[in-house]
C-alpha cells in the first residue's frame, strides 16, 4: 500500500524502500552494508518511481507489528538450519507445519512466546551472543514487542 501512495513499482523491484536506496538483490551486502544512501526524494522515471507520488514520505507511519514480523524474518533468516539455535525454534513450536518452519513463516503470538522464552535465549552459542548482531537483533524484536501498561490486551 505505500508503494501506492507513494508511486512506486510494485512486486519484486530493485529499490523496494521510500526511505533510503536499499538494493534488494545484492543479498551480499545485507548483513555487511549497514547505512544505505538516503532517498532525497521521489522523481518519476528513477528508481522504481513510476508515478508522482500521492502523499509526502513524512505523513507515512510504519505499524510496529510490520516491523516486528520483519525483524524476526531477518533474524530467523540470519540462523543457520544446523546450528541448535534454529533446531530450538523448530522443536519449540510442535504445531506448526513442516512447511511453514522449512520457510521459516512464524506469527505475531509465536514470536512473543518465543522472545519470553529463557531457553530460547540461552540456546544461542555466547560467542554468537557476544558478536552483537544477534543480540542486538533479539533487543530490537523485544522493544517493539513490550507494551505501554496502559494498553488494553
Amino acid at each position: 500500500m505505500v508503494n501506492f501512495l507513494l508511486g512506486q513499482q510494485s512486486g519484486f523491484t530493485k529499490y523496494p524502500c521510500f526511505l533510503c536506496y536499499w538494493y534488494s538483490r545484492d543479498r551480499n551486502q545485507h548483513w555487511i552494508r549497514e547505512k544505505w544512501p538516503p532517498r532525497e526524494c521521489l522523481k518519476v522515471g528513477d528508481k522504481n518511481v513510476i508515478n508522482n507520488p500521492l502523499v509526502h514520505t513524512n505523513r507515512i507511519i510504519l505499524p510496529p507489528l510490520h516491523i516486528k514480523l520483519g525483524l524476526m524474518k531477518q533474524f530467523i533468516n540470519a540462523l543457520d538450519k544446523d546450528r541448535y539455535c534454529f533446531k530450538y525454534i523448530r522443536n519449540y513450536f510442535p504445531e506448526i507445519s513442516e512447511e511453514k518452519k522449512k520457510a521459516r513463516i512464524f506469527e505475531g503470538p509465536q514470536i512473543r512466546k518465543l522472545l519470553w522464552d529463557n531457553s530460547f535465549k540461552d540456546s544461542m552459542k555466547r560467542r554468537r551472543r557476544k558478536r552483537g548482531r544477534l543480540s542486538l537483533m533479539l533487543f530490537l524484536i523485544s522493544l517493539v514487542i513490550k507494551r505501554h501498561p496502559t494498553t488494553k490486551n
